[in-house]
């Protein structure tokens, strides 16, 4: 059984997609929430308009949660795929590496599973049966013998 408040599910590291970035683009300015003094510092150490870095920090915050949304994702699905002597511990997305650091333990041995980010696109996006196989192998060669379901 999955309890997503039993699992560590960060993000570390920061990006914003291109279409969010277009997306907050269109949001007027007095709608965007206020700079802190020292986002306000760093906007004017950089050069950037003050306007233009709380657009960034919008569209910066709604990749997070989209990122936040597809770790607590694959931690599920990996926790299904894994038998009950398998507890998921911690699902890391490492958003400059572009990958997944996942920690589980199987009857009291910690294990660790590094996943591709782009094969858990291919698969939550896609749907791709080669995606789902790949993603199996992985947690298969992780796992000890017989700790699958």
């Amino acid at each position: 059984m999955f309890e997503a408040e039993s699992v560590q599910i960060p993000v570390d590291g920061w990006r914003a997609k291109a279409a969010d970035r277009k997306a907050v683009h269109e949001i007027p300015a007095e709608q965007l929430p206020p700079l802190t003094q020292q986002q306000r510092e760093v906007a004017r150490k950089l050069q950037i308009a003050e306007v233009d870095y709380a657009r960034s920090a919008v569209a910066g915050q709604r990749t997070a949660e989209r990122l936040l949304q597809k770790a607590e994702q694959l931690a599920r699905l990996l926790q299904a795929k894994v038998g009950p002597r398998v507890r998921i511990q911690g699902v890391t997305l490492k958003t400059v590496e572009h990958r997944f650091e996942v920690e589980a333990n199987s009857d009291g041995t910690p294990l660790a599973l590094r996943i591709d980010e782009d094969l858990v696109d291919d698969l939550f996006e896609g749907g791709a049966l080669e995606a789902e196989q790949r993603l199996g192998r992985v947690v298969e060669m992780a796992l000890p013998s017989g700790a699958l379901k």
